[in-house]
């Protein structure tokens, strides 16, 4: 089942040998693409909204891009979810950091993380495939994030969710755990 990628990129270079852990982290761990500084309306105009859809397996599947998420409900039937998310710059930012989006590889479930030693040690198992930078989220409140999102886990399955939405998901959906904070989103378009 493969799925064209849209606006997904994949950094050049991943440069020196990266510590393995599987923390998930609000900066600790080191860019694989260096962020370019860009003025603040440059990346207002480069937001992207955020789409969350359930696989036919019952993962969750992650894209920034409309056409990958067009392409996701025609060719593989899966489904838009109402859980609600914000916005992501499609380009590197000034205190932004990239998201990497990972393919488990026994189904379609896909894992996000902000992490490269968590990616290298999941791509290091054999049990998921890196498909590249989701966008890039801001590191922090300070650098235009407005908007708290966490990852959760339940059997083989990760999800993302902002901070309101992670308490409803605890309390009424069976099985799911905070795996803990991931960065931040933008909360407007612009």
């Amino acid at each position: 089942m493969a799925l064209s990628f849209g606006r997904m990129t994949r950094p050049v270079g991943l440069g020196l040998a990266v510590a393995l852990g599987a923390t998930l982290s609000l900066g600790a761990a080191a860019s694989a693409s260096a962020t370019t500084e860009q003025p603040a309306t440059s990346v207002a105009a480069q937001r992207v909204k955020v789409y969350e859809l359930v696989t036919k397996d019952g993962g969750f599947f992650y894209t920034a891009s409309e056409s990958e998420k067009q392409s996701a409900i025609a060719k593989h039937g899966w489904s838009t979810t109402q859980t609600p998310l914000y916005y992501l710059s499609s380009a590197p930012f000034t205190g932004g950091k990239p998201l990497f989006r990972l393919r488990w590889s026994k189904k379609a479930s896909y894992l996000v993380t902000a992490s490269v030693a968590e990616r290298e040690k999941l791509v290091g198992s054999g049990d998921f495939r890196y498909e590249g930078i989701l966008g890039y989220a801001p590191g922090s409140a300070g650098a235009g994030g407005s908007v708290k999102v966490n990852r959760l886990s339940n059997d083989n399955k990760w999800r993302l969710a902002i901070e309101s939405h992670t308490q409803k998901i605890l309390a009424n959906e069976p099985g799911w755990k905070l795996d803990g904070p991931l960065l931040f989103q933008f909360g407007t378009a612009r």
